[in-house]
């Protein structure tokens, strides 16, 4: 059975065999939350495949378990000869359960790939996790600050969206900030409040990173967690639009202001795909190492930034 994210995210569903893919991030991890709410999982990453193949369907204290690989659009580069995608194949025919969830939007040409097509065809349940129009957001963004008891127009809404983006993670997040605010929202309040503060550039945090200028990413990320912002917070902000950076630069469309993709454009030419696709895997492993507390949140970050300046040096002495 194969149904939108919107629609899954009404029904009581337990897990089984799961593939969910899709562009909206956001509501690919709602999906999740909701699906393994109280359930017994255990977390897989395309980088710790031999774990996964590992597996057993449980564990000796807690008994079945079910197995949750992420991030499987990272799956053809990790699984290049033919019996390394036929033994995960054949991995996955031997688990009772599983869920498989691709954050990103996997084209036809993918999904009849070896690997995508042995998913489908092992899944009882097919989620595709595309966005809401511009126009949904736009009552997303009216019912919840309804709910919340505070007014807001339509211009602004529409103002909150030119802004931010149609990135439901990225407007969840600003919106919070938004019925913070104790007075009557004008556009000049907008414009104070998002993003933390007037004086930080969310697109800027980000192209600092990719380009390596780490002491102006250091700087951005400790004035951001200062204000309030939580470490994971930010990593989410840098994965989306790494991977948003990604898509600009293999020429596929994505849903942010024009003069936001044509900065995007310029930054993937000069860095390439390679170093983009190394930055989103130095992202996943900053984002697992928080939340198993190997390191801390502003130490991960900080790591992160070296890594990237190190990896631009490196790249200018070569050229």
């Amino acid at each position: 059975m194969k149904i939108k994210v919107q629609e899954a995210l009404k029904r009581e569903i337990k897990p089984g065999r799961v593939f969910i893919y899709g562009s909206e991030e956001y509501l690919t991890r709602q999906f999740l939350k909701r699906v393994l709410n109280g359930v017994k999982h255990q977390l897989f990453y395309p980088d710790s495949l031999e774990e996964f193949m590992e597996f057993t369907g449980s564990t000796l204290f807690d008994g079945e378990v079910v197995p949750v690989l992420l991030h499987a659009e990272e799956l053809p580069s990790k699984l290049r000869k033919k019996s390394q995608k036929e033994a995960f194949i054949k991995k996955l025919k031997s688990l009772n359960s599983f869920i498989v969830a691709a954050f990103g939007k996997l084209d036809w040409k993918s999904l009849k790939s070896e690997i995508f097509k042995g998913i489908l065809e092992l899944s009882n349940l097919v989620v595709e996790s595309e966005p809401y129009s511009e126009k949904q957001i736009y009552g997303l963004i009216a019912k919840k600050f309804k709910s919340a008891g505070k007014e807001i127009t339509p211009e602004l809404i529409k103002y909150i969206v030119k802004l931010v983006g149609t990135d439901l993670t990225e407007l969840k997040h600003e919106t919070d900030k938004l019925l913070l605010y104790p007075g009557k929202l004008t556009k000049e309040a907008v414009e104070s409040l998002l993003f933390s503060s007037g004086r930080v550039d969310p697109f800027e945090v980000v192209f600092s990173l990719v380009e390596g200028r780490s002491r102006e990413f250091i700087k951005n990320v400790n004035h951001l967690l200062t204000e309030g912002s939580e470490p994971l917070q930010i990593v989410g902000l840098l994965q989306s639009q790494v991977r948003n950076m990604i898509e600009v630069a293999c020429g596929r469309s994505v849903r942010l202001p024009k003069e936001v993709i044509g900065t995007y454009k310029k930054s993937a030419k000069k860095v390439g795909l390679l170093e983009l696709l190394k930055i989103l895997k130095e992202l996943h492993e900053a984002e697992f190492s928080i939340k198993i507390g190997l390191k801390g949140g502003r130490e991960a970050l900080t790591e992160l930034a070296f890594k990237r300046e190190e990896s631009r040096i490196n790249f200018s002495q070569n050229r």
